[in-house]
């Protein structure tokens, strides 16, 4: 007998994923109308594509600043190659700048996420937690509200860590890239280290250079300045509140500082982020020593923020590959209630309980001693950093193949 006709229905399961997607879609494109094009990020890239042009310093406005804190200071303090980039940007109108800005970084969160779903090929179901982990990242939000270069460096850490891990190490050049227009990416090369993947660190190492010496060729005395005052201006970090690394939770309850009243005061505290750093990258190689290379690699990302000195919440967008591969780790395993749970838990951290408005608000009475002294307070305002901890403990478990 011939075979009945296909009914033309729709499957529930497809209604709920469109659903699901097109509200995250709609959401995320209220934040981009909101975030509008002019942001104060971005206007000091552009004060700094300018500069170019004009042959001035790019640094002046940041060493000359009022602020006493250099990591609060509103100005350009990237390598010169960053500028260098840019450039263009600078001889547009503010408004056209920004459109090209937001469709640069768009492009760029776009394409990561696409590389990912093109070697994993997740499940509708995967695909779909991916769509809606992302756009409701909060971190992300942040990101696009402030006009921030993250995301050009989430596409350049992603290109590498998928060509690395298929073996194709000259793909370590994009992470070198990418370490060479915002340093942070350089704790990457630990990981190549201690896996021993030596021609990727040879790779890395010459694109930094490479990179690095095209911006020290056309901006020799920006370049002095911007390793011998710029960096050492910033590299102690700040115990101010947003900053979710590990130094500055450490500072914040055990240095005095102008931000908050610390638990105790300990002249060598200075030596405690080293030492904790080290213990974590210890932690990571004995935990996944015998783990398949995209684990360990995955499971490493979230140190990039953690032994940071600064790590304001739009930095953390660079955990969203741990989170698409941990995703597509547990649909793979037919999502298991645990694990799952965990990982629903760790993104309700990110995009929900870092935006609980605990305690005092801020410039009010008792908010500076609330920050350490509240228990409540102190989980909700560090709750990316406890989130970023969590994600980097739990990565290994959560990216199992089975």
């Amino acid at each position: 007998m011939p075979a009945a006709p296909p009914s033309g229905k729709v499957r529930p399961a497809f209604i709920v994923q469109a659903g699901l997607i097109g509200s995250a879609v709609a959401i995320y494109l209220i934040v981009l109308g909101a975030a509008g094009l002019r942001h104060q990020d971005l206007d000091a890239y552009l004060a700094a594509a300018r500069d170019i042009w004009h042959g001035a310093p790019l640094y002046a406005a940041f060493l000359h600043h009022p602020f006493p804190d250099p990591t609060l200071r509103p100005a350009f303090i990237y390598p010169p190659a960053f500028a260098l980039l840019i450039a263009p940007l600078g001889l547009l109108p503010d408004a056209l700048a920004g459109v090209i800005w937001l469709l640069i970084c768009q492009t760029s969160l776009i394409a990561a996420l696409a590389l990912v779903l093109r070697w994993r090929k997740p499940t509708s179901w995967a695909m779909t937690a991916l769509v809606v982990a992302t756009f409701t990242f909060y971190p992300l939000w942040i990101d696009v509200a402030q006009g921030q270069a993250n995301l050009p460096i989430v596409l350049l850490v992603t290109i590498g860590v998928v060509g690395i891990v298929q073996g194709r190490p000259r793909f370590g050049a994009a992470l070198g890239v990418a370490a060479a227009l915002k340093l942070t990416p350089i704790i990457l090369l630990v990981w190549l280290l201690l896996d021993r993947r030596f021609r990727a660190v040879g790779w890395m190492v010459g694109a930094f250079a490479a990179v690095g010496g095209v911006g020290a060729l056309f901006r020799f005395h920006d370049t002095i300045a911007f390793i011998g005052q710029v960096l050492p201006a910033l590299a102690p970090g700040t115990a101010f509140y947003a900053n979710q690394s590990l130094s500055s939770i450490l500072t914040r309850v055990s240095v005095e500082n102008p931000y908050t009243q610390p638990w105790i005061d300990i002249p060598w505290a200075f030596v405690l982020p080293a030492a904790a750093g080290i213990l974590l990258i210890g932690l990571w190689f004995w935990r996944t020593h015998r783990q398949p290379a995209l684990t360990r690699c995955a499971a490493f990302i979230p140190l990039i923020p953690l032994l940071s000195s600064v790590t304001w919440p739009h930095h953390l967008v660079v955990l969203l590959p741990v989170i698409w591969l941990s995703a597509i780790a547990l649909a793979q395993r037919e999502w298991p209630v645990i694990p799952t749970v965990t990982l629903a838990s760790l993104l309700f951290a990110f995009s929900v309980l870092s935006r609980y408005p605990a305690g005092p608000a801020y410039g009010q009475a008792g908010y500076r001693d609330a920050q350490t002294q509240d228990p409540i307070v102190f989980v909700a305002s560090n709750a990316l950093f406890f989130g970023t901890l969590m994600l980097f403990l739990f990565a290994p478990w959560l990216l199992r193949s089975r």
